[in-house]
């Protein structure tokens, strides 16, 4: 992944994106770091609200393992990571926040993931990629308990454009989940000088 901006890569196939994970892996924490990245410990946070942390929580697109860390921090302890690129699991694994990571293709649905398993499931800063948030978000509902927690996170910018509202809607009208809160939009990479004016917003949502 290039360095200097993320705005060509949410329209991009999915095996280059693999591909430019796999080449940023070594580099992405200290990159994120720089552009004030704090997305995953307010999702971090945010779940701590609504599951006790005895939960098995898969982190959905754990990517280096930041949310991991973030989970850990706030007192999680049986997480499960889930990851399109081999060579960010192997550094995910070098946290030793995971009870388990397992490779899978989020553009393929559905993924071999198991039925109604996880008791909470976090997904930060990759809805970029999946533009079908309708699918996605019915992926994320199958494969959690009932009454579990979902929380995932969109930029302001894909908000609009991939009528994300309208696909939290839909799931809610035929009792795939129930809308806990969409938040107002909050920063995302306030000191990246490309994404210093786009922000995110996080969803909150329980499995039905």
């Amino acid at each position: 992944m290039s360095k200097e901006g993320l705005e060509s890569q949410h329209g991009s196939d999915p095996a280059e994106i693999r591909s430019l994970y796999d080449d940023w892996a070594p580099e992405y924490d200290d990159d994120i770091a720089t552009w004030g990245y704090v997305a995953p410990e307010t999702a971090a946070e945010i779940l701590a609200k609504h599951v006790s942390a005895e939960a098995q929580i898969i982190d959905v697109g754990c990517g280096t393992g930041l949310v991991g860390k973030a989970l850990a921090s706030a007192g999680f302890h049986d997480v499960v990571g889930a990851d399109g690129s081999s060579s960010s699991l192997d550094i995910a694994a070098k946290t030793g926040c995971y009870r388990a990571l397992t490779e899978v293709d989020l553009t393929q649905l559905p993924t071999d993931l198991p039925d109604d398993h996880f008791g909470g499931l976090i997904c930060v800063g990759v809805m970029t990629y999946l533009p079908d948030v309708a699918a996605t978000c019915r992926e994320f509902a199958r494969v959690v308990e009932p009454d579990a927690p979902i929380v995932l996170t969109q930029r302001t910018d894909l908000f609009e454009s991939r009528s994300t509202q309208a696909a939290f809607d839909e799931l809610a009208e035929d009792g795939t989940w129930t809308i806990v809160d969409i938040t107002g939009p909050s920063a995302y990479l306030p000191k990246h000088p490309e994404y210093k004016d786009i922000h995110v917003r996080y969803g909150i949502f329980r499995s039905n």
